[in-house]
């Protein structure tokens, strides 16, 4: 592989490091619509007990995952479930997911081994939390062929959440998103991640964004407040704490739901994590 192959569309970040960003993230916002995170249980207690085999999953199996498997082997007792087609940041990509009762490394290391028998170069990248994720470029498909490992669970009984995904990137991966052009955008706002559902049903063409953007999160919950009014939005609910704002907001057709979170600083400008949840409700065709 080349210099060239494995540079993202700016040059400056490689695709493999900057692209686990990405995944983890997609992984995140995938995963937290239907299971938070887990509360971390005293290893002296003894750990919650989940009913044999029942699996949480993502929101809803789509398509298939015959490519899935011919690329990216499975784990052994896992169950793979499709996600469907997705776009991250404008780079189509299909991704599976499964839960499995093992730590994060093993499922890691089993990965590396079979790319590298598969006479792969592979890339692996922890998070810091004892995931990562593991990779390699296929130039012949000219894709990225990666495994997102989540750690969960406990040192007792440890769970590992896994997302492996194919991204097509020929020519690299954007390492930042143009946000909809139908959101107000606030100072110092860069989009990380922009996730599009390309599956056919309820939910094509909704978005997932993560943002940033300087100010708190009750400052920009004002912003937002107004104006989403003058783009012709109500506000229909949400709540708010010491550091974190939910807002909810709906018109004919359309709901955005945003999370604003401060951003833990000790010094400097106060900044805001922002999830946007943009969901348009298709029209129904008569027969």
């Amino acid at each position: 592989m080349g210099a060239k192959k494995l540079s993202d569309k700016t040059g400056q970040v490689p695709r493999a490091l900057g692209l686990v960003g990405v995944l983890a993230l997609v992984a995140t916002v995938m995963w937290m619509p239907e299971a938070p995170p887990e509360p971390e249980v005293a290893a002296t207690e003894e750990p919650a007990q989940l009913p044999p085999q029942e699996l949480p999953e993502p929101p809803r199996p789509v398509g298939s995952v015959e490519r899935l498997r011919r690329y990216i082997p499975l784990f052994p007792g896992a169950q793979l479930v499709p996600m469907g087609q997705l776009q991250a940041n404008g780079n189509p990509m299909e991704m599976g997911f499964f839960d499995v009762k093992t730590s994060a490394r093993e499922v890691m290391d089993f990965y590396i081994q079979q790319f590298e028998q598969r006479g792969h170069r592979v890339v692996e990248q922890p998070d810091g939390e004892g995931g990562g994720a593991v990779n390699y470029y296929d130039e012949k498909l000219g894709a990225l062929v990666t495994v997102n490992v989540m750690a969960g669970g406990t040192e007792v009984s440890p769970r590992a959440r896994v997302f492996p995904a194919i991204v097509e990137a020929p020519e690299g991966i954007h390492l930042k998103a143009d946000p909809p052009q139908v959101l107000p955008q606030p100072g110092g706002l860069v989009t990380v991640l922009r996730v599009d559902d390309q599956n056919p049903g309820p939910a094509r063409s909704s978005s997932t964004l993560t943002q940033l953007a300087q100010g708190s999160p009750r400052e920009l919950a004002g912003f937002y407040r107004k104006e989403m009014a003058v783009r012709g939005y109500a506000s229909v609910g949400g709540h708010s704490s010491e550091k974190v704002e939910v807002l909810d907001f709906e018109r004919q057709g359309e709901r955005v739901s945003l999370t604003l979170s401060a951003m833990d600083k000790k010094e400097g400008t106060p900044e805001t994590v922002i999830a946007v949840v943009l969901e348009t409700k298709q029209k129904e065709v008569g027969p």
